[in-house]
């Protein structure tokens, strides 16, 4: 006896998956010998391999950062070189018609006024020299300054500009501008726990823009670097610098679907990295070409925060994010990611078996159907022609 339409419906869908899933899985295994033959060399093999050795690096580097910004405390009772404009003082600019040495200038100045922070700098102009500028905290010292400079510059008791910043008010704009850096700050880390609402990767992304502007502060610190209100703007510019990229890479590691972790973080490293370098790139040029000390100072805290951001974000957090992904998340029993590739691809394959069994189904019943069509034009045939010949008998 013949197998009814069903069975031979679920004979085909069986026949067809074993089939096709065979085919996935000789696939799935050239795919892996491929991998394997493809396997990284060199210091990609070691950022692939050791990335949990290499997270020493950016710890030391905190890890020196902040023993500094202690020593800075203890030595001056200021964790950062304040400038006038946010402890107060004193800022005197003398036009220069000829060129001044600003060493010698400085000499004489801390010889006559040994108590008093005194900074003398020039400001040039495609190489040539166009002003003097004298910042000193004891606003009261004009006059004596322009006296002691004379010799130097004949002109400076004529051609001098001042510009006065008391003490409370400097205190006050430091006040401000801190409290700016620390909202912003809390803003910032709200909005990547409301983005990734997982608290580990979160709190990695927060520590390592902490970490860009503990270590920046550390470094303009040692260069002696007096950080103005445009200093601490700066600041602010570089949380959201640093917080692109650890977005990007966390993202691209958490929520894509495609490939092994470590090819995610080199899919987002190739992006990160260009915007990086894009931005030291325009950054560098800036503090080559302009010859404001207000844009030097910002452009000098941006590029050496974007130069550390290069070290925190694709060796300490990376290091970090492969350890949650690869370790923490499996002892949870939790999958970062959807289903494999592989078994993705089986099941779109079952429905596409289902869907052309379906499709010989249909068409089995419209041969059925047309058979049997054809039988019940036999019979009605055959009829006709019994009938006929009944009648020609009778005749």
């Amino acid at each position: 006896m013949g197998l009814s339409r069903r069975e031979r419906r679920e004979q085909r869908k069986k026949l067809l998956k074993e089939q096709r899933l065979q085919q996935l899985r000789v696939g799935d295994e050239h795919d892996k010998k491929l991998e394997l033959k493809s396997e990284h060399k060199g210091l990609l093999k070691i950022y692939d391999k050791h990335y949990m050795k290499l997270l020493i690096f950016p710890i030391l580097l905190f890890i020196i950062a902040v023993g500094l910004i202690v020593y800075q405390v203890a030595t001056t009772g200021d964790f950062m070189n304040r400038g006038v404009s946010l402890k107060g003082g004193m800022v005197i600019t003398i036009p220069a018609d000829t060129t001044v040495s600003t060493v010698e200038l400085e000499k004489i100045l801390k010889a006559g006024f040994p108590k008093d922070e005194l900074e003398v700098r020039s400001v040039a102009e495609f190489g040539v020299q166009k002003a003097i500028i004298i910042t000193t905290d004891n606003t009261a010292s004009e006059k004596q300054i322009l006296d002691s400079i004379t010799p130097l510059i004949p002109n400076a008791k004529e051609e001098a500009s001042s510009e006065t910043t008391g003490s409370s008010l400097g205190r006050g704009f430091f006040k401000q501008t801190m409290l700016a850096l620390i909202i912003a700050f809390v803003c910032m880390s709200i909005v990547v726990l409301i983005s990734f609402k997982t608290l580990t990767p979160s709190l990695m992304v927060i520590l390592c823009v902490f970490a860009d502007i503990i270590e920046t502060l550390a470094i303009v610190n040692i260069l002696g670097i007096r950080i103005s209100t445009a200093g601490i703007a700066a600041f602010l510019m570089l949380i959201g610098y640093s917080v692109d990229t650890d977005i990007l890479l966390t993202s691209r590691v958490l929520k894509s679907k495609e490939g092994t972790v470590f090819s995610r973080v080199l899919s987002a490293a190739k992006t990160g990295l260009l915007m990086t370098l894009t931005a030291i790139t325009a950054v560098a040029l800036g503090l080559i070409i302009s010859q404001s000390g207000t844009i030097k100072e910002i452009m000098t805290i941006i590029l050496i925060g974007l130069i550390l951001d290069i070290i925190n974000t694709w060796i300490q957090n990376v290091a970090l994010l492969r350890h949650y992904v690869e370790h923490i998340l499996p002892r949870k029993g939790l999958k970062p990611t959807p289903a494999p590739a592989l078994a993705e691809e089986e099941r779109m394959y079952e429905t596409d078996i289902e869907d052309d069994s379906e499709d010989q189904d249909e068409d089995e019943s419209a041969q059925e159907e047309k058979d049997d069509a054809d039988d019940d034009s036999d019979d009605n045939e055959n009829k006709k022609s019994s009938g006929e010949d009944e009648d020609d008998e009778q005749k």
